[in-house]
């Protein structure tokens, strides 16, 4: 019987996220019996990483490219977007690489996941429902890849949210959370009155208000 690896490269599928339906329309006539001692075959011997139940991609030796933890974030949990310090640091906000994928999901429990390609964190945010997409782009770094990111203001409030921050001054951001000065005096004010509209939260509302009012005393 032919390896699990091998028809996943002759069907021209190196690249891709596979879930059970895409393994099961490899695998004609089989019963899902054959393709559960298939897909455990193929991890034993470590040619197929296993992202979460039922989904999975050819391990790296195998694959003609590296594929982006963001991408795969998005693909591991649907309807999720990256924040926190994963945007930061993407943004040039933080100067750290961040090892872990961190995502704010906008149904469903906060959960993790640990893969051979990494650690994912998927947090739950209570919003207002018609603006949780507000400073939110679409990403597409690598044709066939695209993922939702946060924009660094939308990654900073859901920070302040998950980590339980209070507000303290412009100082605290840069010395303690290593936030770019340049990047922060640089907020289009305007832009956190609209990123306000989304959070139910005291503490982010009291924090936006608190930096508006510092950036406007710095102009």
């Amino acid at each position: 019987m032919t390896k699990l690896k091998d028809r996943i490269i002759e069907s021209n599928l190196t690249d891709h996220v596979l879930t059970d339906i895409d393994l099961s329309g490899l695998l004609l006539n089989n019963t899902p019996a054959v393709l559960y001692g298939l897909v455990n075959k193929a991890l034993k011997k470590e040619e197929v990483i296993k992202l979460r139940r039922g989904l999975y991609l050819l391990a790296d030796k195998y694959r003609h490219k590296k594929i982006s933890k963001f991408f795969i974030a998005s693909r591991i949990v649907p309807h999720s977007y990256i924040s926190l310090e994963s945007a930061l640091s993407y943004h040039g906000w933080i100067p750290e690489y961040v090892a872990t994928v961190t995502s704010i999901l906008a149904l469903g429990r906060s959960k993790k996941f640990v893969t051979s390609l990494g650690e994912f964190d998927y947090y739950q945010l209570p919003a207002n429902e018609y603006e949780f997409l507000l400073g939110i782009i679409r990403v597409e770094e690598i044709a066939g890849e695209p993922f939702f990111l946060a924009s660094p203001l939308r990654a900073l409030s859901d920070y302040v949210y998950i980590k339980k921050v209070d507000w303290q001054s412009i100082d605290y951001l840069i010395n303690s959370l290593r936030i770019d000065r340049e990047q922060l005096l640089k907020i289009d004010i305007s832009r956190i009155d609209e990123i306000k509209k989304i959070y139910r939260s005291r503490r982010v509302l009291n924090f936006l208000d608190k930096l508006k009012q510092e950036l406007e005393n710095n102009d």
